[in-house]
């Protein structure tokens, strides 16, 4: 589905856009200019959502504005209490999030094991 996609890219267009060198953004995003180097020229393939947050942040854009129209249409696709949840989460600050993310990335995979194992019986 996103495979001609390419963040780095996406960073370097929207920074360009702002007229932003890489060291202002790497300032105003906390993270290294090495980093965003690295991510614009696609050396960086693995990029976890609080530096997507904090890119998105930095440039003043909103992840669906980072990756296009189909996070939004992902995003009507869910109930409307999952949507409510991603709105409490993006509320929360970076590192308290990640906290919280860790301790429920267990729960909800544990959750989901069990709804597979009941439907494939």
């Amino acid at each position: 589905m996103y495979e001609h996609f390419s963040i780095g890219k996406r960073i370097r267009e929207l920074r360009l856009q702002r007229r932003l060198t890489q060291e202002q953004l790497a300032e105003i995003s906390d993270l290294s200019v090495n980093f965003i180097s690295k991510l614009e020229r696609e050396q960086k393939n693995n990029i976890g959502i609080i530096k997507i947050i904090d890119l998105c942040n930095a440039l003043d854009i909103s992840i669906s504005e980072l990756v296009g129209d189909d996070l939004g249409k992902i995003l009507s696709g869910l109930p409307e209490s999952t949507v409510q949840l991603i709105n409490l989460l993006r509320e929360i600050n970076p590192q308290e999030l990640e906290k919280l993310s860790n301790n429920l990335i267990p729960v909800i995979q544990e959750v989901a094991d069990l709804s597979s194992k009941h439907s494939n019986n």
